[in-house]
């Protein structure tokens, strides 16, 4: 496990062998400063690079209010840390589903998506009756739009992806996989080769965190797999 200021120092000893430090990702100047940043900006990039690692996928659910058609992330609550959602990336579409909450989770069923502009045509015009939902959409804005409009209190739930972490402090620790944190010193190490126009460390880096890279990727991306024959 590497803390946020442990990634610092491992970026210095890898670009350099002179100087010491940072003590701290707080307060630097010049090189020090480079070194912070970068190991900011490798994670921030590495955590955007795929929508389907699963150290950021998560589970929510949200209590739906009659004749409420339409709910932001901020409505939604993570199912483990039993929160309301304050990172937000994206929805998976392909996980949410309903239930009355009156009648219980065994009486639960999948929601239908539909695109935005067909839901729009279907559930959005003119004057709508209430009902049971049936179908979803993700408005413009990241809403989750449900369709009909809830009648009663439905439990909607499915999986999300958290939005990119930060960090910030001496000892924030990234949230993937700690064998994998290293990858974030070789990402960072590409971004000193190419300011300080040094080949020898991005080829350094590219080598040493490709092997990292590719066992992130098969520990984290979903398998490929292959369909049935068409004949």
């Amino acid at each position: 496990m590497s803390t946020n200021l442990q990634l610092c120092q491992s970026l210095r000893q890898e670009c350099t062998d002179t100087g010491s430090g940072p003590s701290a990702v707080t307060g630097q100047t010049g090189e020090l400063a480079r070194f912070v940043q970068w190991i900011v900006q490798a994670w921030n990039e590495l955590q955007q690079e795929s929508e389907l690692w699963r150290w950021m996928r998560k589970s929510f659910a949200v209590n739906t209010v009659a004749s409420t058609g339409e709910y932001a992330y901020g409505a939604c609550t993570d199912t483990v840390s039993a929160v309301a959602i304050t990172r937000w990336a994206r929805w998976y579409r392909n996980t949410f589903k309903c239930y009355l909450a009156s009648a219980g989770v065994g009486s639960e069923y999948p929601l239908l998506w539909m695109e935005w502009d067909d839901f729009r045509r279907l559930y959005r015009y003119g004057t709508q009756n209430n009902g049971q939902p049936q179908r979803f959409s993700i408005d413009p804005s990241g809403r989750i739009c449900l369709g009909p409009k809830p009648n009663d209190v439905y439990v909607v739930s499915g999986d999300y992806q958290i939005g990119p972490q930060t960090l910030a402090a001496d000892g924030d620790i990234p949230e993937m996989p700690t064998r994998f944190h290293q990858l974030i010193v070789y990402e960072a190490m590409s971004k000193y080769g190419g300011n300080r126009v040094a080949p020898e460390a991005i080829l350094r880096a590219n080598a040493e965190g490709g092997k990292l890279r590719a066992a992130l990727e098969l520990d984290q991306l979903p398998r490929w797999t292959y369909g049935e024959p068409l004949a």
